[in-house]
């Protein structure tokens, strides 16, 4: 039986390494230049509509921290940690939604799991997508841990509705405002995509599709 290798698009071109992540190249300086310099915040803040790539640049973060190769060197690292955290299986990069997990319970387990040390990487990374979505107390939890976290430990957060992130957690972060990408990237990514996947369709109707898309790479593909 054939297998059925079909994948949605926005999956199958995420992004493998920061030169392929379009339209944010003043943020992908700063992180690329403070992992060189080895100046790491110990919580990066990722904001932005949705579709711009602030799971995608969390991402990329964790493998660039834990990649046992040079990351921000390799065209597409294939190393253990790199394949790992690529396909959400690394032990050391956790993963979590806030849309589904807000309560304090929640955060006190990921704050306990956090304070031993790595297995096989060289940091314990915490990505919380939607982070918004946490309780008051959840948030407070996670205070302490944030102003004195240990040394292997990073959090990435990103949400869409950055006015709903407590102040004191935003202070603690080092913020970045992915923005909406420009009307000619789009849609040279689109033109690139489609000639990859010997797709007919004219540029006027990639034009249509990249207005309507709003800057978002996902809604566009």
């Amino acid at each position: 039986m054939e297998k059925n290798t079909h994948k949605v698009l926005a999956l199958k071109y995420r992004p493998k390494n920061f030169k392929e992540l379009i339209g944010q190249n003043i943020m992908v300086e700063t992180i690329t230049n403070s992992i060189k310099l080895n100046k790491l915040p110990n919580a990066y803040l990722l904001t932005g509509i949705r579709g711009v790539g602030k799971t995608t640049t969390a991402r990329l973060i964790a493998k660039a921290l834990n990649c046992n190769k040079n990351f921000l060197k390799e065209e597409n690292c294939n190393c253990s940690n790199c394949e790992e955290i690529a396909n959400s299986k690394h032990l050391d990069v956790l993963e979590m939604d806030a849309a589904s997990k807000t309560g304090i319970d929640d955060v006190r387990e990921l704050i306990e799991s956090s304070k031993y040390n790595p297995t096989s990487a060289k940091y314990k990374i915490i990505i919380l997508d939607e982070v918004h979505m946490l309780s008051k107390q959840a948030f407070n939890g996670l205070l302490k841990t944030l102003e004195e976290p240990p040394p292997h430990l990073k959090f990435i957060f990103a949400t869409t509705e950055i006015k709903k992130v407590p102040v004191t957690i935003i202070s603690r972060c080092q913020r970045f405002d992915l923005h909406r990408v420009p009307v000619k990237e789009l849609l040279e990514n689109l033109q690139k995509i489609s000639k990859i996947e010997n797709g007919k369709i004219s540029n006027g109707a990639l034009t249509l599709i990249v207005k309507a898309a709003e800057g978002s790479v996902r809604d566009s593909l």
